[in-house]
């Protein structure tokens, strides 16, 4: 029964795909002559990919629950430091975002880019995310070779 489910679930994303891209390909031809057609082509290639994309997250996020859930049954104290990791990487983000000014760009800029403050602020924020998870990276990769080199 798994395997006639992933048979299924590959044979409609090709057959899917497939047609996104053959319309893509048809907005290009139809793009001079026809500004109609060449239009639709291009809602149907677009709308395709948005609904593939958002079945992906939908089907990614339903899986990881279930796991995790399926998980809680077999080995609660796994999954609890799998919890205790998403909260804090949220708090990180979120931390990190009201760190941030986002006042740090003149004004003239903001009006060049077409953005706006929160833009910048999100920005910031999330580069200060960033430093954090690679310092992060560098200090566990750092203590890993000192602790492999003591033992």
């Amino acid at each position: 029964m798994k395997n006639d489910f992933k048979k299924i679930y590959w044979t409609v994303v090709i057959i899917w795909g497939a047609l996104a891209s053959i319309c893509s390909l048809l907005y290009a031809v139809f793009f001079e002559s026809n500004a109609g057609l060449a239009q639709l082509f291009w809602n149907l290639s677009y709308w395709s990919v948005v609904i593939l994309i958002m079945i992906s997250i939908v089907s990614a996020l339903g899986f990881a629950l279930g796991f995790i859930i399926k998980g809680f049954m077999e080995n609660p104290k796994n999954q609890m430091k799998i919890i205790i990791a998403f909260a804090a990487m949220l708090i990180l983000l979120v931390g990190s975002y009201l760190l941030s000014s986002g006042t740090d760009i003149p004004a003239e800029l903001f009006e060049k880019t077409g953005s706006n403050y929160g833009n910048s602020k999100l920005i910031g924020g999330s580069l200060y995310a960033v430093y954090v998870l690679m310092i992060g990276v560098l200090l566990s990769a750092l203590y890993s070779e000192i602790a492999k080199k003591l033992k």
